[in-house]
């Protein structure tokens, strides 16, 4: 999709400010590498990631209570 047009054609639309806000602080190479991968592969570095999110969860109760 070229930017600021519409998917399927169709007249060009004036890009959304706050978006393109946005844009400056993403990393869109990140998403771009993401969305080469294989749905399994990225539901599987999901689940990698909420195992290690709650072992770090179990770590702050032992270590503050």
């Amino acid at each position: 999709m070229i930017e600021g047009s519409v998917s399927g054609g169709g007249a060009p639309r004036e890009p959304d400010p706050v978006i393109e806000a946005y844009k400056k602080d993403i990393d869109r190479t990140l998403l771009r590498e993401n969305l080469k991968r294989t749905v399994e592969e990225r539901l599987r570095d999901l689940m990698r990631l909420q195992r290690f999110a709650e072992e770090w969860r179990r770590a702050a109760r032992r270590t503050f209570g």
